[in-house]
């Protein structure tokens, strides 16, 4: 089942973002960013069924990035609960300024481990999600909808790590090296960071983008910034994050925030997923 809702709301979902993020992750304030100074690397077709890798790692990268992957997942697995603030600026150069953001937003997310989610952008651009692990909840502002997306059995429990982006929260090494070609990036004269630099290698990652670009912490191995490359090639979009509470002993008593609630006056829709139509079908149920 293909849910679309929202390009990157799922790619955030459990983020152990860190605390101290500063404006302009890529060396520039929001309005004037400057992209990492990485080699150009040859374009490919992203649905190709066997892609060529965009570039050749020497043994020495190739170990240092296995060692950089496996100190991630780690760190990753004591995450169970977290709470975290953003900022997203998106750019769209064939219709406006390439260095200046065309929407900035703010938003929420909160996690629970495995598979329990919560994504709310604020303001005129208002977007808001939740995964309960069963089903994924989308708020439509514009049609007054809560939309309830039901999840397969299969999916249950995984939803949130089969996003788009799943090494962004808890995936583990070899799922990462399975589907996406990955690279150390890091600037020469950048300290205290590690960049990293991912393509798709399956298809339908490479209809969410092309390529991406994530900064973490060196000391810590926590997410400070992530850039996201549309399939285009030109439109990106940047996420910083902050206000990070991690494994927050208190947060159950704050109430359930994986509760779909539907607002007033809105009308909720259950959308059930096609394995579970199949099912009814051949035994003579409703289509």
């Amino acid at each position: 089942m293909v849910i679309r809702f929202g390009l990157w709301t799922m790619v955030l979902l459990a983020v152990p973002c860190s605390v101290a993020a500063q404006p302009g992750p890529w060396r520039g304030a929001p309005d004037q960013p400057v992209r990492p100074q990485v080699p150009t690397l040859r374009q490919r077709s992203p649905a190709a069924e066997q892609p060529t890798a965009p570039f050749q790692l020497t043994p020495q990268h190739q170990a240092y990035l296995d060692r950089v992957l496996q100190a991630w997942e780690q760190r990753r697995s004591n995450v169970k609960t977290f709470e975290c603030d953003f900022t997203r600026w998106e750019y769209d150069p064939v219709f406006g300024d390439a260095d200046k953001p065309k929407h900035t937003d703010t938003g929420h997310i909160k996690y629970a481990a495995p598979d329990k989610g919560r994504f709310e952008v604020e303001g005129d651009r208002a977007e808001k999600w939740i995964c309960n692990g069963k089903s994924i909840f989308e708020y439509n502002h514009t049609k007054k909808q809560l939309i309830e997306y039901k999840l397969p059995p299969h999916m249950q429990g995984k939803a949130i790590a089969n996003s788009p982006l799943p090494f962004i929260f808890g995936a583990k090494a070899d799922e990462l090296r399975r589907r996406y070609f990955m690279r150390v990036v890091t600037p020469a004269d950048v300290k205290g960071q590690i960049w990293l630099e991912a393509y798709p290698k399956l298809q339908q990652d490479a209809a969410n983008f092309k390529r991406t670009e994530l900064i973490l912490t060196g000391k810590d191995m926590t997410p400070h910034a992530l850039q996201i490359y549309l399939p285009n090639g030109k439109n990106r979009t940047v996420y910083q994050f902050s206000n990070i509470v991690i494994n927050n002993p208190l947060r159950f008593f704050k109430g359930d925030p994986f509760h779909a609630l539907t607002p007033p006056f809105w009308k909720k829709i259950v959308e059930e997923n096609e394995t579970a139509q199949a099912g009814r079908t051949a035994a003579g149920g409703r289509r």
